[in-house]
This record gives C-alpha cells, sequence and structure tokens, in this order.
C-alpha cells in the first residue's frame, strides 16, 4: 500500500468536507447584518467547532503518517472509517445547526463525534502495531492518550446525559472544549 496515495485522498477528503460545510451557509434574504446573523448564528457556532475539529484532525493524522512508514490492508481500511466518520460532519452540523435546542440532531452530533475518537483510536492502534519503531511516539500522542483514558470516556457519558436530559447544545459546548484543548495539546515536531 502507498502511504503518500492514502495520505493524498485522505487530505483530498478533507478538503472536499470543509467545502461543504461552508457551502452550507445560507444566504440572507436582506443584506443585513441582523439577517445574517440571525439567520446563520446557531450554524456558525457548530461550524466554527466542526472546523476546527477538522483542523486539528487532519494536523494529527498528518503526524500519525508523516512518521509511519508501513501501510496495511487493515490501516486503509482504519483509515477508509476514519474518513467516512469526518464525512458525516457537515451534515451532523446542518442538522444541529437547524434545530439546535432539539434532542435528536444533538445526539446525532455526539455519535458522529463519538465515532470519530473510536475511528482514531483505532487508525492509531492500527499504526502502532504495524510501524513498531515508532510504536511509542504514536501512542504518546496526546490525542491518542486522551481518547483512551477514563477522563474521555466519562466526559463523553457526562456530555451525553446533559445533552439528553437538560440542554442539547451542550454538546457543541463540550466538543467544542475537547477539540481546542486539543489543538492547544497537540504538539507534533515533525509537523
Amino acid at each position: 500500500m502507498n502511504k503518500e496515495r492514502l495520505s493524498a485522498f485522505s487530505d483530498a477528503i478533507i478538503a472536499i468536507l470543509v467545502t461543504i460545510m461552508v457551502l452550507e451557509f445560507e444566504v440572507p434574504e436582506h443584506a443585513t447584518w441582523h439577517d445574517l446573523l440571525s439567520e446563520n448564528w446557531a450554524y456558525f457556532l457548530a461550524y466554527l467547532v466542526a472546523f476546527v475539529d477538522v483542523g486539528v484532525s487532519w494536523y494529527n493524522h498528518h503526524y500519525l503518517f508523516a512518521i509511519s512508514k508501513r501501510i496495511t490492508r487493515k490501516i486503509y481500511f482504519s483509515n477508509l472509517f476514519w474518513m467516512f466518520t469526518l464525512s458525516l460532519i457537515p451534515f451532523s452540523i446542518k442538522f444541529l445547526g437547524s434545530h439546535m435546542m432539539s434532542v435528536v440532531p444533538a445526539i446525532f452530533y455526539f455519535i458522529v463525534n463519538f465515532s470519530w475518537g473510536i475511528s482514531y483510536k483505532i487508525l492509531t492502534g492500527n499504526l502502532a502495531k504495524a510501524n513498531p519503531d515508532v510504536s511509542d511516539r504514536l501512542r504518546a500522542m496526546p490525542v491518542y492518550r486522551f481518547i483512551n483514558s477514563p477522563i474521555w470516556w466519562g466526559l463523553q457519558l457526562f456530555s451525553l446525559a446533559v445533552t439528553i436530559f437538560l440542554f442539547p447544545p451542550f454538546v457543541l459546548i463540550i466538543n467544542g472544549i475537547e477539540i481546542g484543548v486539543a489543538a492547544l495539546v497537540s504538539d507534533n515536531p515533525e509537523v
């Protein structure tokens, strides 16, 4: 399996996803700040979190593949699963942004982000197994350590409970905090 082709394919998918997300903004009926903000505020908030989410994901993904040498069939399909979860982000933020106070869109958004976390964990684990010479570096990545920690799992359960029973937009707030912290702690020197 050619690493460069897989990385290029992943980069293309990510670029397309960002393009789709920005195209989801609706042009207001009137050219006023009020209409622009009142018609798009919820989607803009979801878009902002998702944009940073995709950007930080790409940064860490790039590092994974920059230090890995061996790409197996298992890694290819793990990467495909990771890209699939990312490909659901534009729809999930459009759904959530259109129905910010509703539980079902918030739960769907949660499922997409939770699935992304699981797919990233699987991809990183498979890369570490196939590349034992850099396994420790891959597993030492802050995002990977966080997803494997009891804190992440507890935060997911807490976020889901608050989203379902109290305040649906909480899922977006928690995801925004998680990805903000991930952006601050992601320090991959080779990238």
